[in-house]
């Protein structure tokens, strides 16, 4: 899957703080910040996550019955992650600055054109 970085600064700016994309098999770190360092074997943690998520799909759009699923995000004290599937098993993972007035819709709309 290619994945351009372009689009996702222009929807983030400079908050933008990674972005990842991955299948059932592999993770690719797409762009990371100069003072964002990620460990491989964090990597790795974060994309089985992923995929568990990804099995729940689903069950979620039976459960919200309010179309299809898009993405989720989980918010923490430094970063807010985006995890959009694009297909079965893969998708893209996009990190931003929390607290930096990021228009959270743009990223995900970024996220919809992968």
């Amino acid at each position: 899957m290619e994945v351009r970085v372009p689009p996702f600064r222009d929807a983030a700016g400079p908050a933008l703080r990674s972005l990842a994309a991955y299948d059932r098999e592999d993770v690719e770190l797409v762009y990371e910040r100069d003072d964002v360092s990620t460990k491989d074997r964090v990597v790795d943690d974060i994309h089985e996550e992923l995929i568990l998520n990804d099995i729940g799909i689903g069950r979620l759009e039976q459960l919200f019955r309010v179309a299809k699923w898009h993405c989720t995000m989980h918010r923490f004290e430094h970063a807010i992650c985006i995890h959009h599937a694009t297909g079965d098993y893969k998708g893209i993972l996009v990190s931003v600055d929390t607290d930096a007035g990021v228009d959270l819709e743009a990223v995900a709309k970024a996220c919809d054109h992968v």
